[in-house]
């Protein structure tokens, strides 16, 4: 009763244009009193997520789809989106103590994303593991589907910030990838990577890397 209650004042909530527009007009995006217990249960657990955290798309499985070792950190502005066709379901896993920078975008919609322990994840980095479905010229390319490949980044990687890892990668443990690189193919453990596209750099290089 009490949820039937709930959801028929936020069906109201969000018809009424001036308070709707506190909120998301997406209906696929985590609002409202479930996502504040959620951000509540996550608190209590020991993760340390800021509130500004948005995560959208399949938001009726989250529980088994977005899950955390312990003391995960997560920056504020992150944003998660987590799909799924069919049976296929999206998941994503952050080991623990793994920190993800400001404004980073975590993306899945039938692979799986894996964050090994204690690696950091730099801000504006953009990680997926689908892309848009281009063989057709005679429809739009959003409407044709996802293709793409699970994406694994190890144990104790350092990510710079604004970088972008693409569908298929594997980043080996102690790997680290410097600011602003694109990678496009699996880094071995322990190398250094940067550039665009991602290739192998020396071990004396010094480099920008940065979290934050």
């Amino acid at each position: 009763m009490i949820k039937k209650v709930f959801n028929y004042l936020h069906a109201k909530y969000r018809a009424f244009t001036w308070l709707s527009c506190f909120d998301s007009a997406r209906p696929d995006v985590f609002s409202g009193f479930p996502r504040w217990k959620w951000l509540a249960h996550q608190r209590k657990a020991g993760q340390q997520i800021e509130p500004s955290l948005r995560i959208q798309g399949d938001i009726a499985n989250l529980k088994e789809s977005l899950t955390f070792g312990d003391g995960v950190i997560i920056d504020r502005g992150v944003t998660i989106w987590i799909g799924g066709e069919g049976r296929e379901k999206g998941k994503i896993n952050l080991g623990s103590r793994v920190y993800i920078g400001p404004y980073a975008y975590l993306g899945t919609s039938t692979h799986h994303l894996e964050i090994g322990d204690d690696s950091m994840i730099g801000a504006y980095t953009y990680i997926i593991t689908e892309n848009h479905g281009i063989t057709r010229q005679d429809i739009p390319y959003s409407y044709q589907g996802y293709v793409g490949a699970d994406v694994v980044i190890g144990k104790n990687v350092w990510i710079g910030c604004h970088v972008a890892i693409l569908p298929g990668v594997t980043i080996g443990d102690h790997a680290i990838i410097g600011a602003g690189a694109v990678v496009t193919k699996s880094v071995p453990n322990g190398q250094i990577w940067g550039g665009v596209p991602a290739g192998v750099l020396p071990s004396s290089w010094h480099g920008p890397v940065s979290t934050q």
